[in-house]
């Protein structure tokens, strides 16, 4: 009320403004206009109120040369809830009278939004300059019009240049702005975003569109460090609407698609009459946080491969530490099976809720899946999307969906394959490909180090060993047969007979201590490569077969022998080194088996690989000796102590033999009722291991 005790007429007073004003809604419709405005563009009142305002003012018909500029305004104001103020806008008008046609006229609109208190957009007021008369003074360089106020000229050239430097200014900061990488937004006091540049667009999308903030947390899959979730109340942009400064805040978006990103943030309230409450600067820390983190794995891997313990123990701590530090949903490890050149699964991990669903042919083919491919190619080998890659052989993978892996290589062979599983799909990652390279280098070194650790153990057992056999196996015998010669060269008269017996003692330790240095020979020949081999098509059936039909003459009638074979098994090897193994094999079950008991030889094939397998029950082999059993010398405690005739020289030589046909020979476990040897043998010869880039 005035001082009179009158109420102010507030629509009175708006259309008496000397200033063209009109009122739009949210739809940008018309609701009001004053005096000034219908005056400065030749309007009325009914005709005008109620319509959209480009029913009156088609800005956007190519044929006006506003070409769309107030519509672009208006729409800014009603999306940012932001003041917007046009530069010098040209709007042509119809002349008054009746020759019609169009007269030239320049305005400088200004547009302000009016929200109620929860921040929804009611109004805009909408203000025109007419500034035509300066416009063509300025571009004329002409004094402005003579007997117009001068005061008032003033201040609407102040207002009008004004508004357009300030409108140059912002579009100035705003590009300045979008060319950080860093994404900047702005919200009001409601939490609805106002401002953002191009980063903070790419980076929180379609919820700039008028979605609180309060609600981005659960719309991004806003995550701590430590993989828990953000609460609305915890999320910087909350936080500064509250109050509060936030800074160096890590935070990690993992959307329901695309790669996980890091991000470290910064949040302040902002005062003022701005329309802007708080602002929000997220600076992208992804790859540095990867990098550092893979070096720190790398360092952790290091101290996992030189701790001591068995090589599948450290495999297993290895590849759950790959997965656990770099974020990997699951890992797999491979092994490349020599003999039959495939890939075995020699090891997996997988995350809490992150197994491993599908379930790929085992064994892999040389190229097979991704495991295939990265040993074929001897590098490493991406599958960004598993859904739709290749190697990722059409299964159902469940949550996982990209895939990466490195091959190990030691020297030009390639030990084994590395596969490390994500749950979203992925971009290659060079950063991330050449440290798991390295990773990979590492392993290799460590599975050839195992390797040499054997080797140099073996070594020195076997010379100890050695000097045992020397000591006995070829000490008596010689010993023996000096000591009939001497017998002989002393009595030369000795009766016939009992000079026959002695010769027959002398040859039979002869032939032993033949026996001896040949399986020498063979062991060295075989490893250094000197001895021939034969390959040649054989039925390995036939081999043993022959093999059985000798060792039953000897088994004698307490110990049974059952043979389950097909009848022809077809490979290529030497039929008659093949027949030692097989003989060797059945020999020592015959020697170890319980009375009564039976010796089981099992052969089958398939298109890679023959295995052939002997067990037995009797005494079981301890722990401490099973590492042993195929080392040179090497004789167990029950053979000494049972004074069982033996060199320790007929496995050893039977698994020369097998791996110069490019096979393995293994024992069961330790302490199982049943000891059983198993033979693989490839079923073509040789069978050579792919080389790195081969």
């Amino acid at each position: 009320m005035d001082e009179a005790g009158e109420t102010l007429d507030f629509r009175a007073l708006f259309e008496a403004a000397p200033v063209p004003l009109i009122i739009l809604d949210p739809d940008l419709a018309i609701i009001a206009a004053n005096d000034a405005y219908l005056a400065v563009t030749r309007t009325d009142r009914a005709a005008i109120v109620g319509r959209p305002v480009f029913d009156i003012f088609p800005d956007a018909a190519d044929s006006h040369p506003g070409g769309g500029a107030l519509r672009r305004s208006l729409e800014r104001v009603v999306r940012e809830h932001a003041p917007d103020t046009m530069p010098i806008h040209r709007y042509d008008l119809a002349r008054p009278g009746a020759d019609g046609g169009l007269e030239t006229r320049y305005w400088a609109p200004v547009s302000v939004p009016v929200c109620t208190t929860g921040g929804r957009l009611r109004w805009i007021v909408h203000r025109v300059e007419d500034v035509t008369a300066y416009v063509r003074a300025r571009d004329a360089g002409d004094e402005p019009p003579a007997g117009a106020d001068e005061t008032r000229r003033e201040q609407a050239a102040a207002g009008v240049f004004g508004h357009q430097r300030l409108r140059e200014e912002k579009q100035t900061l705003q590009a300045l702005v979008d060319n950080l990488d860093t994404a900047v937004v702005g919200c009001d006091a409601q939490g609805r975003p106002v401002l953002h540049n191009d980063a903070g667009r790419g980076l929180y999308g379609t919820l700039l569109d008028g979605v609180p903030a309060a609600e981005w947390p659960g719309r991004l899959g806003l995550r701590h460090p430590d993989g828990s979730a953000v609460a609305p109340a915890e999320f910087a942009l909350t936080r500064a609407l509250a109050g509060e400064r936030v800074r160096d805040a890590e935070m990690v978006v993992r959307p329901p698609t695309g790669a996980q990103r890091i991000f470290r943030v910064h949040a302040r309230p902002v005062t003022g009459p701005t329309g802007l409450a708080a602002v929000v600067a997220a600076h992208e820390v992804t790859e540095h946080r990867r990098v550092a983190r893979l070096v720190e794995c790398e360092l952790e891997l290091a101290k996992v491969l030189n701790a001591p313990g068995p090589a599948d123990d450290v495999v297993a701590r290895m590849i759950e530490l790959i997965g656990t530090r770099l974020d990997w949903a699951a890992v797999e490890f491979w092994t490349v099976d020599d003999v039959a050149q495939v890939l075995r699964r020699g090891g997996c991990w997988a995350a809490p809720g992150r197994d491993l669903p599908c379930r790929l042919p085992e064994p892999l083919l040389y190229g097979q899946g991704l495991a295939g491919r990265a040993w074929q190619a001897a590098a490493p080998a991406w599958a960004g999307d598993l859904a739709h890659d290749p190697a990722g052989e059409g299964g159902e993978w469940g949550p996982l969906r990209a895939a990466l892996a490195v091959p190990i290589p030691s020297g030009p062979v390639i030990l084994a394959v590395l596969v490390c599983y994500s749950d979203t799909v992925e971009t290659p990652d060079e950063a991330r490909t050449a440290v798991l390279t390295g990773i990979g280098a590492h392993i290799g070194e460590f599975m050839e180090r195992r390797r040499a650790e054997r080797l140099v153990a073996e070594l020195d057992r076997t010379r100890d060993e050695y000097i045992a056999l020397v000591g006995h196996e070829l000490r008596t015998p010689l010993t023996s047969i000096q000591s009939y010669t001497d017998l002989l060269r002393a009595e030369p008269d000795l009766p016939a007979a009992q000079r026959a017996e002695l010769l027959a003692v002398m040859h039979r330790n002869t032939v032993h201590l033949h026996g001896i240095v040949a399986k020498l020979l063979d062991v060295a020949g075989m490893r250094s490569g000197h001895i021939g081999m034969h390959p040649r098509p054989m039925d390995l059936t036939a081999v043993v077969d022959g093999a059985l039909a000798a060792a039953r003459d000897s088994a004698g009638t307490t110990v049974a022998v059952e043979l389950n074979a097909p009848g022809e098994v077809r490979i290529d090897g030497d039929p008659d080194r093949l027949r030692e193994v097989a003989a060797e094999l059945l020999h020592n079950a015959l020697t170890w088996a319980a009375e009564d008991s039976a010796v089981a030889v099992n052969l089958h094939a398939d298109d890679r690989t023959a295995t052939l397998s002997v067990a037995n029950t009797g005494i079981r082999i301890p722990s401490a000796e099973h590492e042993r059993i195929f080392e040179l010398f090497f004789r167990t405690d029950a053979a000494r102590h049972r004074g069982i005739p033996g060199s320790g020289l007929g496995l050893t030589l039977a698994r020369a033999v097998v791996e110069q046909h490019g096979g393995t020979i293994a024992v069961s476990e330790p302490d199982e009722a049943v000891t059983t040897f198993t033979v693989r043998l490839p079923t073509r010869h040789p069978a050579p291991r792919h080389p790195v880039g081969a």
